[in-house]
């Protein structure tokens, strides 16, 4: 590989109101449907807005803890920074995992770069050389299948690191149609590191892996934006 690149080791910011994070799934409501409540979500909302992390923290832990998927989100990126709570990289896991789970996008790549990095997946003392060698090979796979996920709901930032490890081989089959494909679309999400992947990847592919990549592109664009 000629260009050198890291793996997000910072999550997707905190979501401080539902529209700003778009869902995986579009649900349509009815008479029947049990509307999530956002109440503790919004009390914890104008406590951070306040400064008060302590009063934020325990009513988006509440929420989360009834189920909602912003507030586990939310829940874990704040894990993940330390901020209003001690940095604990499995309750970040935890709580991402959750909210992936039901489907909230954001959640879904953070997970995928918690499992790539090897944070919070597994307990601390399996962390230590060489034991964390022993699921490695798996986190990267975990990895790769929620990038995937994210990525098929047209997410830039998954797309693309999907289409490294595509390139690279980690996780996945290295295939570098596929790697092409996955890189074009987060090109064309306005990802920077995409502009140079997409043409590495011009210069390394064959005639026949050229065409293929082009078609699944074009198939993938029809399908999915059409």
């Amino acid at each position: 590989m000629s260009i050198s690149r890291l793996f997000p080791l910072l999550l997707c910011a905190l979501l401080m109101v539902p529209l700003s994070g778009l869902q995986a799934q579009v649900q349509i409501a009815d008479e029947d449907t049990e509307l999530p409540d956002y109440s503790l979500y919004y009390e914890g909302v104008e406590a951070r807005d306040a400064g008060d992390m302590a009063t934020a923290v325990s009513k988006f832990t509440q929420a989360a803890e009834d189920g909602l998927a912003i507030a586990q989100h939310n829940l874990g990126v704040l894990y993940f920074s330390g901020e209003g709570v001690p940095q604990d990289y499995e309750q970040a896991f935890e709580w991402t995992r959750r909210a992936a789970e039901q489907g909230y996008l954001r959640a879904m790549v953070n997970l995928g770069v918690l499992y790539y990095n090897q944070l919070g997946v597994q307990p601390a003392w399996m962390s230590v050389w060489p034991l964390s060698l022993i699921n490695r090979s798996s986190n990267y796979k975990q990895a790769a299948r929620w990038y995937r996920e994210a990525a098929a709901f047209d997410d830039g930032e998954a797309q693309y690191n999907l289409a490294t490890m595509y390139d690279d081989g980690v996780g996945v089959s290295q295939d570098l149609a596929q790697a092409y494909m996955w890189a074009r679309l987060a090109q064309d999400n306005e990802v920077p590191q995409a502009v140079a992947l997409v043409a590495e990847l011009e210069v390394e592919m064959t005639a026949a892996q050229r065409s293929q990549a082009q078609r699944d592109y074009a198939n993938w664009v029809l399908e999915n934006r059409g």
